[in-house]
């Protein structure tokens, strides 16, 4: 309970209480009371504007105050309602604004009524003080957002339209009225009764048929009812009235993207490209969804188009250098990287992409170099980690697992990190029977760690250990049986190293279902249907990996596929190709010896 305010303190209070009234709406802790809580619908960008507007509506308004003297009895409301506000107790704040608001018919005191009965969820008073406020400032779109946000919670959707149109009639230009679609959008959009909010935007519209904005809010509303097919087809008439709205193509994109339509999706990013093609936020905004769907190549040619037309565009140059690393065009991984850096030196983990990059060159000294530069903080120990696995590959294998071992640690999975470290410079080194000492201590000691029994499977499967590879996959698929990963290494294992063919395959059939597009898990199925004998599947499945992905191991088992139907050249050809991207891998390099030696 508030403390009692006795009349006797009021001549205390009545300089603060006259200065309050005086000097504009008086401020009263009830700021959560707002209708419209938070912004909406790119809300965000305006509201700087509307904080503004609102101001300069306060000053022009404060005109119409009535001249009412201030007497005990109405400053005593003032004083507990604001002090009752400020202390969260609604219903007294309520009742003494509202007895003030009626003695004194101040539109002011009538907006602090209305908010501290809707912040009560007391609708009934709401809507008698929203009348009050309404009836003294008519050509206040607030006070008509606010009676008509009450009615639509009374389940009364006609009145509350009523209002709603004439909130909009009071936008002046094109500006004010998208501000106010938006309102009306997000007070329909918190509404319990989804059907008669969306009937109400619909009134709105067919009233407004031509205004895109009102298309759009209704495109709103339809997403937050679930309703996606009327929300595309209203994207897209705000689209036909205004072709150049960039936020409503996003909308729409957004929207096709939700239903995983993305042949209609891509459809529309590259149509509205080839309309506007300045338009860089929609196109960033493709290219990050061609990166999500892993389509690497034509994320490339986004980027690279937004920095035709911005090339210092600090992220389309990191977007393009981490590309062009994935697939595998190092030298302009290093440039474009190395470009994003000097815009933005700050940025470590560009400097870890850097020493990858000089990895794949097996520019070990590079790579360290920039390892080195890594300062302290977030990145530190996965650059200090890397380094380590650098120095290995120098030739220091036990320098290397000495770093390792001096890295300090914060966490179970920094430890996992490093073990994993400890058994790639070993495994690196083909000294498999000492990575594997290592899982098997690790596992000791972070007990079932699924990312360290999948390394031991493989450990396993080099020694020829396939009872164990299964053993420890089968493991991890009991902790997380949608394991793509794990369900594709046993799937290939079952079909490289034994003859259960067709279990390989429904593994296999699992990960590709998970993962369509994983150039790995498309090889995986290419090699399976090739020990089927399903050689003209395999080398579909096997194509489309290496189109996917430029690997050593796909080419090899392309090139046998094409070798053993008679199509030695192709093979060669394929063969050739990797060999000068990777001349030492052994897969690769055994596959050649064994049909073309």
């Amino acid at each position: 309970m508030i403390n009692t305010v006795g009349k006797a303190d009021v001549g205390r209070l009545m300089t603060r209480a006259f200065t309050l009234l005086v000097t504009g709406p008086m401020v009263i802790m009830l700021g959560a009371c707002a209708v419209v809580s938070k912004p909406v619908m790119g809300e965000e960008n305006t509201a700087a504007e509307e904080t503004s507007t609102a101001k300069t509506v306060a000053v022009s308004e404060s005109s119409d105050a009535p001249d009412v003297p201030l007497t005990e009895d109405i400053l005593y409301d003032i004083l507990v309602g604001e002090i009752a506000g400020q202390r969260g107790q609604l219903d007294t704040a309520l009742e003494s604004l509202g007895r003030a608001a009626q003695k004194t018919r101040d539109p002011r005191l009538a907006e602090r009524a209305t908010r501290a009965a809707v912040y009560a969820k007391r609708y009934e008073d709401a809507l008698l003080y929203a009348q009050l406020w309404v009836g003294l400032r008519p050509k206040n779109q607030e006070a008509h957002e606010s009676i008509a946000f009450t009615l639509m919670e009374l389940q009364k959707p006609v009145q509350a339209a009523l209002h709603f149109e004439s909130m909009l009639a009071l936008a002046a230009d094109e500006k004010s009225q998208e501000r106010a679609y938006r309102r009306v959008a997000a007070v329909l959009g918190r509404q319990q009764d989804r059907v008669a909010a969306v009937k109400v935007m619909r009134t709105l519209v067919d009233k407004d048929i031509d205004n895109a904005h009102a298309h759009f809010a209704l495109a709103y509303l339809a997403v937050r009812t679930d309703d996606l097919d009327v929300a595309v087809g209203s994207a897209t008439e705000a689209l036909r009235l205004k072709p150049d709205w960039d936020e409503a193509a996003l909308f729409k994109a957004g929207i096709l993207v939700s239903q995983k339509d993305n042949v209609k999706a891509q459809a529309f990013y590259e149509k509205y490209l080839a309309d506007h093609h300045d338009s860089v936020k929609v196109r960033l905004n493709y290219a990050r969804y061609l990166v999500d769907i892993k389509q690497w190549e034509k994320a490339r040619a986004q980027f690279l188009q937004v920095l035709k037309d911005s090339p210092e565009d600090a992220d389309a140059l990191y977007a393009v250098g981490l590309l062009s690393l994935q697939t595998h065009r190092l030298d302009d991984a290093a440039k474009y990287l190395e470009a994003a850096l000097k815009l933005r030196p700050e940025n470590q983990q560009t400097r870890i992409y850097l020493g990858q990059v000089a990895e794949e060159r097996k520019d070990y000294v590079e790579a360290a170099r920039w390892y080195s530069e890594v300062i302290l903080g977030e990145h530190y120990f996965e650059a200090q980690t890397r380094l380590a696995v650098v120095v290995a590959r120098q030739g220091d294998l036990e320098g290397a697992r000495q770093r390792l071992h001096e890295i300090e640690t914060q966490s179970d999975e920094q430890r996992v990190h490093l073990y994993l470290a400890e058994e790639q410079v070993l495994r690196e080194a083909k000294r498999y029977k000492e990575a594997l000492a290592v899982l098997d201590g690790a596992l000791d000691a972070i007990s079932a760690d699924k990312d360290l029994l999948y390394a031991r499977a493989l450990i396993a499967e080099k020694l020829g250990l396939v009872e164990f590879t299964e053993r420890d996959l089968r493991l991890v698929l009991q902790q997380e049986p949608e394991n793509a990963q794990a369900l594709n290494a046993l799937g290939y294992t079952l079909a490289d190293r034994t003859e259960r063919y067709d279990e390989a395959l429904e593994l296999i059939q699992r990960a590709l279902a998970l993962k369509p597009d994983d150039p790995f898990i498309l090889d995986s199925m290419g090699w399976v249907q090739y020990r089927l004998g399903n050689n003209g599947e395999a080398i579909k499945y096997l194509k489309q990996a290496l189109s996917i992905r430029n690997d050593a191991e796909i080419s090899a088992h392309l090139g046998e596929v094409l070798w053993i139907i008679g199509d030695r050249t192709q093979a060669r050809t394929i063969w050739d190709e990797a060999l000068e991207n990777t001349p030492d891998n052994e897969i690769l390099r055994g596959v050649i010896r064994k049909f073309n030696p």
